[in-house]
């Protein structure tokens, strides 16, 4: 399914693992970039969770799926490009259909839905 200009994250990690790069340290370089990224982003998760919220805080009425783009460069830092706050689930391609239909599966179990 990797073919074409998209490539699965798991395919990424293999070609890096089989070119010498620690897998491990990369991930949590990824992690970590994508943690302070939501740190920064809080406040503005939190009003906009806010306003669709109203007067029902205690109730867990919405959710939101971020699509974070990262770049890793020559020097294998991972480089934040942007965060997409509706990220697209169209399906150009078998590759496309497989991550987002899992993505979708995993959000429902994580909401404890069942379908």
């Amino acid at each position: 399914m990797d073919k074409g200009h998209k490539r699965s994250l798991s395919a990424i990690y293999n070609f890096l693992k089989l070119n010498g790069v620690d897998i491990v340290k990369m991930k949590k370089k990824i992690d970590e970039l994508v943690i302070k990224t939501l740190i920064v982003g809080q406040p503005m998760i939190a009003h906009t969770y806010g306003l669709a919220q109203s007067d029902h805080q205690g109730n867990d009425l919405c959710f939101h799926i971020l699509g974070f783009d990262v770049l890793i460069n020559d020097k294998l830092e991972p480089i934040l490009l942007e965060v997409n706050h509706t990220p697209s689930f169209k399906t150009d391609t078998p590759l496309d259909k497989f991550i987002k239909k899992n993505l979708i599966k995993d959000t429902l179990k994580l909401l404890n839905v069942n379908v």
